[in-house]
């Protein structure tokens, strides 16, 4: 519906309301359920409209939700963190918490044309325990980074590494040491591989493009062919 109305007419309508009856609490927090929200949008302006954007991923792993309500030719944008039922930064969150944040966006969008705004004042104020709070979560969150193992073929641990470059350039030198024959390995440089080859497989499918290249060139020099596995067959037979 096409209805011509002004931003501070919307405000002074909705922002006179008395929504004390609806108010809710949830721990220390008061809020205004979404149903109600809507209800009493739809009682002054029922050709109200609301779209959800999506939403945006933050790379410590918490996420934000985006919601524009539209009031005939009036438009108010807003966003909002998912968050726990203390209004810290969730990571990861499930979609029924991406759902619940959505709906608490629009509620905080309509707040922007005046609905219940009162509700959410004082929360831009600094809140030092919240943000200690938020970063422990990130920090106990933080995935922990690959280690690789490089042992002798006794089992003896020679080195561990959390990088793939780093097991490249430190660890595999030491394997490299051992020369082959006329390019091929010997039994000592067979041994290692072996005792080696799963770090040495974990670490190739994470390392650069660089550094895969030369994992493959080793993978390919110790792991038998199929032209070896049946020449095998065949000596067997």
């Amino acid at each position: 519906m096409n209805v011509e109305l002004t931003y501070k007419e919307v405000w002074q309508t909705l922002n006179a309301l008395d929504l004390s009856k609806y108010h809710d609490k949830k721990g220390n927090f008061t809020y205004l359920s979404w149903t109600d929200a809507w209800q009493i949008l739809m009682e002054q302006y029922p050709f109200a409209t609301y779209e959800f954007m999506p939403e945006t991923y933050e790379t410590n792993g918490t996420v934000m939700s985006h919601c524009i309500v539209k009031i005939g030719n009036l438009e108010r944008y807003m966003w909002l963190p998912c968050m726990d039922n203390r209004n810290n930064s969730l990571t990861n969150p499930t979609t029924r918490q991406i759902q619940d944040s959505r709906m608490r966006c629009m509620v905080k969008c309509l707040a922007m044309f005046g609905l219940a705004n009162y509700i959410f004042r004082g929360e831009d104020l600094p809140d030092a325990a919240k943000d200690e709070a938020e970063a422990k979560v990130v920090e106990e969150t933080k995935p922990e980074p690959d280690q690789y193992r490089f042992v002798k073929d006794t089992g003896t641990v020679i080195g561990t590494y959390v990088d793939e470059a780093q097991y490249m350039k430190e660890a595999l030198k030491v394997f490299l040491n051992t020369k082959d024959t006329d390019g091929v390995p010997t039994n000592e440089q067979i041994l290692f591989y072996q005792a080696n080859q799963e770090e040495i497989v974990k670490a190739s499918e994470k390392a650069n493009k660089k550094d895969q290249s030369a994992y493959q060139q080793l993978i390919e020099k110790y792991e038998p062919t199929p032209e070896d596995t049946d020449e095998q067959g065949e000596q067997s037979d």
